[in-house]
C-alpha cells in the first residue's frame, strides 16, 4: 500500500504542477497529461522533468492515475492540500457584493422565506447546487393541535407551533368528531406551551388521567400528536439546483447519479451535519467550511464536495447555508462565494430578527 505523508513538503514547482493539475482537471474533466500542463500553462519545464514530479506527487498521495497510461487527477487529499495550503483565493467582487446585498437587505419579511432565496442566489451564483438549513429550535413549543373527522377512519391533525404542519392519520377506531375534538381541548389545556423535544420523549403513561375514561379518543389523539411533532421538529432545509449537478460530467455515470439523487431525497442527513458542524463555531465570523469527498460522512456524497458556513444573528449561529458540487469544484471562487453570501444573510437576519 502506498504511504501517504500527512504533510507533505511541497517545492514551489510541485505547488504549481498540483495547482496547474487541479485547475486543468476541473476545466476539462479529464485526467492530465504532462505534455498539455506544459502548454496550457507554459511551464518553463520538459513534458519529462513534468512526469518526474508526477511520480514524487503520486508517492505523497495528491494525485492518481485512474487507468495505465493515462493522465493524472486530484486524489481527495491533493484536493485538500490545495485547499489548505497551495490556492490563491479570488477576491470577492464588490460590485456583487452590493448587488446582492441589494437582493437580501428588507425585502422578506420572513426567515423561510430570506433562506428560499439564498439558495436561489448560491445556486445561480456557483452553477452548482445549494442548500440553506434552519436548525430545529430547542427552545420551540407546543401552541396548540385540532384534528378534524374524515370518512374511513381518517383524521387530520394540524399542529401549531412557529408555523403550521397538517397530515392525514387513518386511526383504528372510529371516534365522533365531538370526541376529537374534546381530546384536542385536553391536549391543548395540559400540554400549552410544552416543549416540543419534551413531547417526542413524552410516555402517554405519564400523563394518563381519569379523562381517558370520559373519552377513549384521548390516548390516540396523543399518539397522532407525539407522530406530528416528530416531523415539525425536525430542521427546516431547502435544495436548489439539483439539475445542476446532475449536469456535470461525473454524474453522467447512472449509479452515481442515483446515488445522489437518492442523498437529495433525504435532506435531514445534511441537516444532522450541520447541526453538528454548527456546534463547533465559537465566533460569530461565517468562515467556510470544507468537506472533500471521502470526508463527507456519506457513502453517497463520496463523489462531491460541500462548501458550507454558518449564519447568524447577532453572536449567536441560527442557521447554514452551502454548495454541494463534484470534487471538481472551483474552488477559489466558491469559497468566497459562500462567505459573501453568508456575511449577507447574517446581516438580513439580524436585521429582520433583532
Amino acid at each position: 500500500m502506498m504511504k501517504l505523508f500527512k504533510e507533505p513538503v511541497l517545492t514551489e514547482r510541485r505547488k504549481q504542477i498540483l495547482a496547474s493539475v487541479v485547475d486543468l482537471h476541473v476545466k476539462t474533466a479529464q485526467p492530465v497529461g504532462s505534455k498539455a500542463l506544459v502548454l496550457e500553462y507554459r511551464l518553463n519545464i520538459s513534458p519529462a522533468t513534468v512526469r518526474i514530479e508526477f511520480g514524487v506527487l503520486e508517492r505523497m498521495g495528491l494525485i492518481f492515475q485512474p487507468h495505465t497510461s493515462a493522465g493524472r487527477i486530484p486524489s481527495d487529499f491533493g484536493y485538500r492540500v490545495f485547499v489548505d495550503k497551495v490556492m490563491d483565493i479570488q477576491p470577492f467582487p464588490i460590485h456583487k457584493l452590493r448587488l446582492w446585498e441589494q437582493r437580501l437587505a428588507g425585502h422578506y419579511s420572513e426567515v423561510r422565506e430570506l433562506f428560499q432565496a439564498i439558495c436561489r442566489l448560491l445556486s445561480q451564483c456557483t452553477d452548482y447546487s445549494s442548500w440553506a438549513i434552519l436548525p430545529r429550535r430547542e427552545t420551540e413549543v407546543f401552541r396548540g393541535i385540532h384534528f378534524s373527522l374524515l370518512p374511513d377512519k381518517r383524521v387530520v391533525a394540524i399542529l401549531i407551533g412557529h408555523r403550521l404542519i397538517h397530515k392525514v392519520f387513518t386511526v383504528s377506531e372510529a371516534f365522533s368528531q365531538d370526541q376529537w375534538q374534546q381530546a384536542a381541548n385536553w391536549l391543548n389545556i395540559h400540554l400549552n406551551r410544552a416543549s416540543l423535544k419534551s413531547l417526542v420523549q413524552a410516555d402517554w403513561s405519564q400523563l394518563e388521567t381519569t379523562e381517558i375514561v370520559k373519552n377513549p379518543a384521548l390516548p390516540f389523539a396523543f399518539r397522532l400528536l407525539q407522530k406530528l411533532v416528530e416531523e415539525f421538529w425536525q430542521s427546516e432545509v431547502w435544495m436548489e439546483g439539483l439539475s445542476r449537478l446532475l449536469a456535470e460530467p461525473e454524474f453522467q455515470n447512472l449509479g452515481r447519479a442515483q446515488k445522489l439523487i437518492s442523498f437529495w431525497e433525504t435532506p435531514q442527513k445534511l441537516a444532522l451535519l450541520c447541526n453538528e458542524i454548527m456546534d463547533n463555531f465559537d465566533s460569530p465570523v461565517p468562515k467556510a467550511w470544507v468537506a472533500i469527498g471521502s470526508e463527507i460522512p456519506f457513502a453517497e456524497l463520496h463523489d462531491c464536495s460541500i462548501v458550507a458556513a454558518p449564519c447568524f444573528v447577532g453572536d449567536c449561529p441560527f442557521g447554514m447555508i452551502g454548495i454541494l458540487g463534484p470534487k471538481r469544484m472551483r474552488y477559489p471562487a466558491t469559497i468566497p462565494t459562500v462567505e459573501g453570501v453568508a456575511i449577507l444573510a447574517s446581516q438580513a437576519l439580524t436585521a429582520m430578527l433583532s
